[in-house]
């Protein structure tokens, strides 16, 4: 009985930090809820694992944590952006979850560097970073041509 009652307390104290997975948002809930709409060329794209913020729930939880530098083009909201400016914007997708657990899944699609693309941003107060909305705050509008190298 003892058992039992571990493992129901166990069980139950995980479920508590669960989160769904987000319903992308529509156009105009997009351009409700950013503080800036930004449009323009993706000068570069890191990514490094890091623990994660998003999950909380017992287990180990490891993000892949994106910095996107982009070259604005154009501003359709939002103020202190300009255009030609370099701006940097944090996006990120889960990397791993043991044991896997439902929850939020991140950024979708991540450019590249080359790409053209519309965001739909908030500020990030501590980072002085961008975010995208969640999950579909990145729209490409054009991929980046790959070139082939010869020998």
């Amino acid at each position: 009985m003892k058992q039992l009652i571990g493992i129901v307390t166990i069980f139950a104290l995980g479920i508590g930090g669960l989160q769904a997975a987000k319903v992308p948002m529509s156009p105009k809930e997009l351009e409700k809820e950013s503080s800036h709409i930004v449009s323009g060329k993706v000068i570069s794209v890191t990514a490094k694992v890091q623990k994660s913020k998003i999950e909380r729930s017992l287990g180990l939880h490891r993000d892949k944590v994106y910095t996107i530098k982009l070259k604005v083009a154009s501003v359709s909201k939002g103020t202190g952006v300009k255009v030609g400016q370099g701006i940097l914007i944090e996006a990120w997708q889960p990397s791993t979850r043991i044991p896997p657990v439902p929850g939020l899944q991140g950024h979708e699609p991540i450019p590249e560097k080359g790409d053209t693309v519309k965001m739909y941003l908030l500020k990030n107060k501590k980072s002085k970073a961008y975010e995208p909305l969640l999950p579909n705050g990145i729209e490409i509008t054009k991929k980046a041509k790959k070139t082939k190298w010869k020998k």
